[in-house]
């Protein structure tokens, strides 16, 4: 289309769209890195659910650890903990699951705040691109004495398509963030969630005393 090789052009004679161009690698690599690290560590938790029930309904912590230990996930890191530290009290116990599920939640949002920064800032850049091109035209208009489109057109073709790339580098970036977001809570809340069941189901199936 005629339009991307417009922004082609433009990108290598003006420094606003060299600007914008920067931050479209940012936020792709931003968006690369997290969805690697979200399908190298994706692990369908609702599915796991009765089978851990059903090791902690028969007292079965060795085959709980072993589960624990087979994959290496934000889930199966947090029930390893869960786990190892079965014989402490309660309070111990669920004090060593609640910060390593912090930790968890801390590497899954990491680089989030990235993404949200390049989805924030490039509809700036973009404005920022309009009004100097803006300012370009009208210097034109007052150096040539004419408001014809060989004299404006340079200044005012930057401001839209600042404008619009601006826009198109932002709206992916902010839908990356909100989706890296919430599947950072739903995986916490998630496991935290199981880990709690178990607990519960360890008192229940008298695995654990009180």
């Amino acid at each position: 289309m005629w339009i991307f090789r417009e922004i082609i052009l433009k990108t290598k004679s003006s420094y606003e769209m060299q600007l914008l161009a920067l931050t479209s690698i940012i936020g792709f690599a931003l968006f690369i890195e997290r969805l690697w690290y979200y399908l190298k560590n994706r692990v369908n938790i609702d599915k796991l659910v009765d089978q851990l029930h059903q090791m902690m309904e028969k007292g079965d912590l060795d085959g709980l650890k072993h589960f624990a230990y087979s994959k290496d996930t934000p889930f199966h890191r947090v029930l390893r903990v869960f786990v190892d530290n079965f014989d402490l009290s309660e309070d111990l116990l669920m004090g060593l699951v609640d910060a390593q599920i912090l930790r968890e939640r801390e590497k899954l949002t990491k680089y989030l705040n990235g993404l949200a920064t390049v989805a924030a800032v490039s509809p700036l850049l973009g404005l920022y691109g309009t009004v100097t091109g803006l300012i370009d035209a009208f210097h034109q208009i007052a150096v040539t004495g004419s408001g014809g489109p060989e004299v404006v057109g340079h200044g005012i073709s930057i401001a839209l398509l600042t404008t619009m790339v601006g826009l198109l580098i932002a709206m992916p970036a902010l839908i990356a963030h909100n989706y890296f977001a919430r599947k950072a809570g739903e995986i916490s809340a998630k496991t935290d969630a199981v880990i709690r069941d178990l607990l519960i189901i360890s008192y229940k199936a008298g695995v654990r005393k009180r």
